[in-house]
């Protein structure tokens, strides 16, 4: 597969930054993180500023379980004006991120990221799913139990994320309008 990539994306001045960015995905799905760190550094010092680059530095630190670090370049890729590939999975983790640190106004920044996330694909069970627990967290009952109507409704898979969204609207008493 490497030799491909180097087909595809290798013009005649040798490698390109998404040269560097399919190897670095390739290893990332490999689960070889210390090689698509390698290949994420190339192809940073050919384009510094491609949010590409940064997003794919995100998706290596959250799912390398380094949060803090994974927020730090999900943050800096949004900035950047033009949109990196797979915005809303960025949005999504990142406002994972900020519903793990459970400050309030962190939960406000979580339900802007998601709802982000949300309107770029909004037939994802999993956004659905954080957008109601941050809605049942800020006390939103009428968002909280939408949120839950299409988490149910697109048939989320994620058992322990659905025994979490029921656990919280057990200690709240709302967000489940089946009850």
């Amino acid at each position: 597969s490497e030799l491909l990539a180097h087909e595809l994306l290798c013009p005649q001045g040798g490698p390109s930054c998404e040269y560097y960015l399919v190897l670095a995905q390739t290893h990332i799905l490999k689960k070889d993180f210390a090689k698509a760190e390698e290949y994420l550094q190339q192809a940073a010092q050919m384009d510094y500023l491609s949010p590409n680059v940064w997003g794919l530095k995100g998706h290596l630190y959250f799912l390398s379980g380094n949060h803090a670090e994974a927020k730090a370049c999900y943050e800096r890729t949004i900035s950047f004006v033009v949109d990196a590939s797979e915005m809303h999975f960025i949005f999504l983790r990142l406002g994972l991120i900020y519903l793990e640190e459970k400050e309030l106004d962190e939960l406000t920044e979580a339900e802007d990221a998601l709802s982000e996330a949300n309107a770029l694909n909004n037939y994802n069970a999993e956004v659905w799913a954080y957008l109601a627990l941050v809605c049942l967290k800020v006390g939103r009952q009428l968002e909280a139990e939408q949120a839950y109507k299409y988490t149910k409704k697109l048939k989320l898979k994620d058992e322990a994320l659905l025994a979490e969204i029921h656990t919280v609207q057990e200690t709240v008493g709302f967000g489940n309008p089946s009850f």
